[in-house]
């Protein structure tokens, strides 16, 4: 350990370390290892063992003629380490103790001075600007305020620990994206924006968390007894009796010469110590927490600081959402724009039906066409019923089927009634005909081709035209089977039996395609004839 520690000085002699260290050369002092070494309590105190071993060797130098006396046996016998163990350590252990604290003094006071007075400094000025900003002191009511606010009448609250400030970050809305605290900033930035400096005011507390102020009130009182100790060896203590010291140490003139200054700086620490106590004191009381909790203490400045830091990233959250919705809302008045510009120009190229929603209103268009085809598949319902009712038979007649009167027949087959026709099974349903033919137009319309107009009326007349068609073609079947019914029927020999319109057959010509006819109501008058029919003859009783 001894060679490790006077590795600097390995080149010296025994006898140039040993004068070094008794001497308390500038070299020795100002070398922050070889003094820690020599301050070791290996070093301060000798063990029992060690002591009887090196008695032979050594000399007392508190005795009257020390430097006259000689040693039992020779300290060359000894290594290296153990000879500067026994002719500094050893010999001064009467006071090597005192010697050494007082001599780390003289290199260390100012420096520590420095660094204690500092800290106690910075906690009476974040102290202070804790109770000046009256900013803090109007967030803080307006977070009471929203607090009262969403608690029940009953429970509304005076005032609130500061450890709930660290909670406001555990309170979201219902969808889970804004916090309590993201609201109280965004409020302040928008509503009291002369409350936002506040996290200035109180920025020492970040920095401020670091310190334990237990711990620094405990450096300070360190600092200024052992100052207080020092004075008291050279005053009454161990240092203060020269003639046992080796005749070559230096010890007191060294420490002497500091020893002012280090009073000095003692009483000026007491002074700050005990500003600090009173303030942070004060400050605890202040804002409701108690002095003399140990956590409390600790954990002041640390309560503050979270709401500072907390406060600047909702803070840095709100701003980006913000200027996020800006952009998206420019974004869309750019499109619409766009869309319009586009809309009102000849361009050749059709628009997207997904960017001009075209898309969306076919869909509302084909839910509003449902309706009506309900309506057009009741009105032709009624109007088949209509029809069918319309021919009057005579009482005591059978009444005919639709299909053995002609004249039902040809008005079921007039134009009026050409979508019922087209809804027979061979000619296809006509609510899916209807249909397609709507959605067919809408998606034509959606595609905003210049001839679009153009293409759906030659479309609607061409199935206007096959519908036409068709129906000449069943009308005119349908008057083939009733002709020929009929002649068959005559044949037979049924008199009086026959269809006398009362006021003419509606006959369905080739005329003006789509022209509708009006349907007259039609009675058939069928006397009974005295011989009967081939289907009901009349029995003569013999």
């Amino acid at each position: 350990m001894v060679e490790i520690s006077l590795a600097k000085f390995s080149s010296y002699s025994i006898e140039k370390i040993v004068q070094m260290i008794i001497h308390c050369d500038k070299e020795v002092l100002d070398n922050t290892v070889v003094m820690d070494f020599l301050q070791k309590e290996d070093m301060c105190n000798v063990p029992e063992n060690t002591a009887k071993l090196m008695a032979p060797y050594s000399k007392d130098w508190t005795g009257p003629n020390a430097n006259k006396e000689d040693r039992e046996q020779d300290p060359s016998e000894l290594t290296r380490e153990d000879q500067i163990y026994l002719q500094t350590a050893y010999e001064l252990h009467h006071y090597w103790k005192s010697r050494m604290r007082a001599l780390a003094l003289t290199r260390t006071f100012e420096i520590e001075y420095d660094e204690v007075s500092d800290k106690l400094k910075q906690v009476v000025a974040v102290s202070e600007s804790l109770r000046d900003s009256v900013s803090l002191m109007n967030v803080l009511g307006l977070i009471l305020d929203i607090g009262n606010y969403m608690n029940d009448s009953n429970k509304q609250a005076s005032g609130f620990k500061l450890s709930s400030l660290a909670r406001l970050g555990m309170v979201k809305d219902d969808k889970n994206e804004s916090t309590f605290a993201d609201l109280v900033e965004r409020i302040v930035r928008t509503q009291y924006t002369e409350w936002e400096g506040f996290t200035e005011d109180i920025a020492g507390v970040i920095t401020a968390q670091k310190l334990n102020v237990e711990q620094l009130q405990l450096d300070a009182k360190r600092y200024i007894d052992n100052i207080k100790n020092v004075q008291m060896s050279l005053d009454s203590g161990n240092l203060s009796d020269p003639k046992k010291f080796h005749p070559q140490d230096r010890v007191s003139q060294v420490v002497q010469r500091s020893m002012k200054d280090a009073r000095r700086k003692a009483e000026q620490m007491q002074l700050y110590l005990e500003d600090m106590i009173q303030t942070y004191d004060d400050i605890m009381i202040f804002y409701g927490e108690d002095p003399s909790d140990e956590n409390a203490r600790r954990d002041f400045f640390a309560k503050l600081a979270i709401f500072v830091t907390e406060w600047k990233k909702s803070r840095e959250k709100n701003i980006q959402l913000e200027q996020t919705r800006k952009r998206n809302e420019a974004s869309m008045k750019r499109k619409h724009a766009q869309l319009k510009v586009n809309g009102s120009s000849d361009g050749s190229a059709p628009n997207s039906p997904v960017s001009t929603g075209a898309m969306d209103s076919l869909l509302e268009k084909l839910r509003a066409a449902a309706p009506q085809a309900r309506d057009q598949r009741d009105r032709r319902r009624r109007a088949r019923l209509q029809n069918r009712h319309q021919v009057r038979v005579a009482s005591g007649q059978k009444i005919p089927e639709p299909d053995e009167i002609p004249e039902v027949e040809e008005s079921l087959k007039s134009p009026e009634s050409v979508s019922d026709s087209l809804g027979s099974p061979d000619l296809g349903n006509p609510e899916e005909d209807d249909v397609a033919e709507r959605a067919a137009l809408l998606l034509q319309g959606m595609r905003g081709d210049g001839e679009g107009d153009e293409k759906r009326e030659s479309m609607r007349r061409a199935r206007r035209r096959d519908g036409a068609d068709e129906e000449r073609k069943a009308r005119r079947r349908r008057r083939e089977k009733a002709g020929g019914s009929a002649v068959s029927e005559g044949g037979g020999g049924g008199e009086g039996e026959g269809v006398i319109p009362e006021e003419g057959e509606a006959e369905g010509g080739d005329g003006e395609e789509g022209k509708e006819k009006v349907l007259t109501p039609t009675t058939v008058v069928s006397p009974p004839s005295p011989e009967g029919s081939e289907k009901k003859p009349i029995e003569l009783d013999d």
